[in-house]
């Protein structure tokens, strides 16, 4: 006949206090487990939840792999297509051709973010289940435990007053005793599964992660697809879907680049002169930003690679959605050194500031300076435009400020200028 020893109790309670969670994971526990078995807790609505969850979750991944077939398949044509001759039959079919595949990347995305949403849920269950569990388990021992150690008690003041039940107090103690072995492979297994939820935890906030990051790249990719769409709205309606339109556009926009190039080179020593005899002048090395960027951030980059119109033109600037008619500024204090409307600019202010540093600013609905007019930093240039078709917009993505940044007339990256954001 066994006998649980007070050492063997205490080394229960320790194991015991061990699966508490440190942040309040576990609660109340409810019920008592039977002997040498655990109590299964998940309800059939439960168990037929997680089965339709995790049968959504493959349906989804079945859908994944088609959407991505298929977008490989447009990477392929344009492909294809951009090693082509321009012409504008050939840049609508390469613009039609990433819209359609930005259109894909987009569902594709959407799925994606609703499959680990479905696998969030599923977790939520599983967790709830583990932690119910365990609850239930702890509520089993600790109740098991206060009746071994009153048992002890019992047995000590028994044997030392009378005999006359000692009989039945072994008998009960056997019984617990024989519960011991099964009590200690159940706590070894209730560890094991605090481990598991805590792996599960885990394993959520990093899908909760990847969730977020998800919905970043469904904003960034539908900017992207109204920026498509646009582009080739802006150019059907420069081209006048004529060929021959076109390649005076692709001429005019390449002349215009050469203008601008000419026209910096002949004014900036002039007009740098005269801002050197300014004290208010001020540094023009570090700019301020023309327009608030938090709105949307940036849509087109410094020579973007993605940028619809590069096989006409590279992208010199960096482009930042606004809505029409938000006030631009100077970046810089400098001189006005012209105005002017252009194809693929539209309505564009071109500003000279010291250190050889010349600002553009596309795309604009309103010109609110004119030529050699002295411009203090911050100072009101126009207000954007952009929309396609409109007035003024000339070649453009939506609407938005085309800001650049030339030294010595040449393009540079305006973010190497600019604070960050």
């Amino acid at each position: 006949m066994r006998h649980a020893s007070v050492p063997k109790l205490l080394f229960l309670a320790c194991l015991l206090g061990s699966l508490a969670w440190a942040d309040g994971g576990f609660s109340a526990f409810a019920t008592k487990a039977p002997q040498g078995a655990r109590a299964k807790i998940q309800s059939a609505s439960v168990i037929e939840e997680m089965e339709d969850l995790q049968k959504e979750v493959s349906d989804r991944e079945a859908e994944a792999k088609d959407l991505q077939k298929q977008i490989s398949s447009y990477k392929t044509r344009l492909q294809k297509l951009q090693s082509e001759k321009i012409s504008l039959q050939n840049e609508l079919e390469i613009l039609s051709n990433r819209m359609e595949e930005t259109r894909l990347t987009l569902q594709s995305t959407q799925g994606e973010r609703d499959r680990v949403t479905m696998e969030i849920k599923i977790l939520d269950l599983r967790l709830g289940d583990l932690e119910t569990q365990l609850a239930r388990d702890r509520e089993s021992l600790e109740a098991i435990l206060v009746k071994m150690d009153v048992y002890d008690n019992d047995l000590a003041l028994q044997m030392f007053f009378s005999t006359d039940s000692f009989a039945q107090l072994f008998e009960r103690l056997e019984f617990l005793q024989n519960m011991t072995d099964d009590l200690f492979d159940m706590l070894t297994q209730a560890k094991a599964e605090k481990d598991a939820v805590a792996e599960s935890r885990s394993e959520k906030d990093r899908k909760r992660a990847r969730l977020q990051d998800l919905e970043s790249s469904l904003v960034a990719q539908k900017m992207s697809l109204e920026g498509e769409e646009n582009a080739k709205t802006s150019l059907l309606a420069a081209s006048e879907e004529s060929e021959a339109k076109f390649k005076e556009l692709l001429s005019e926009t390449r002349q215009e680049q050469a203008f601008i190039n000419q026209q910096i080179e002949e004014l900036q020593d002039a007009i740098q002169q005269r801002l050197r005899a300014l004290d208010s002048s001020g540094d023009s090395s570090v700019l301020s930003w023309p327009v608030d960027p938090s709105y949307k951030g940036i849509s087109a980059t410094f020579h973007d690679p993605t940028y619809p119109f590069r096989r006409l033109y590279e992208h010199p600037g960096t482009d930042i959605p606004e809505p029409v008619g938000t006030m631009v500024k100077s970046a810089a204090p400098g001189y006005v050194a012209w105005t002017r409307t252009g194809v693929s600019y539209g309505n564009y202010v071109m500003v000279i500031h010291t250190d050889g540093i010349a600002t553009l600013y596309a795309h604009l609905s309103k010109i609110s300076v004119k030529a050699d007019d002295f411009v203090a930093r911050g100072q009101e240039i126009g207000r954007s435009g952009g929309k396609p078709g409109s007035p003024g917009a000339g070649l453009s993505t939506g609407p938005h400020l085309h800001f650049e940044v030339r030294r010595g007339g040449i393009p540079v990256d305006p973010m190497d200028y600019l604070p960050s954001f």
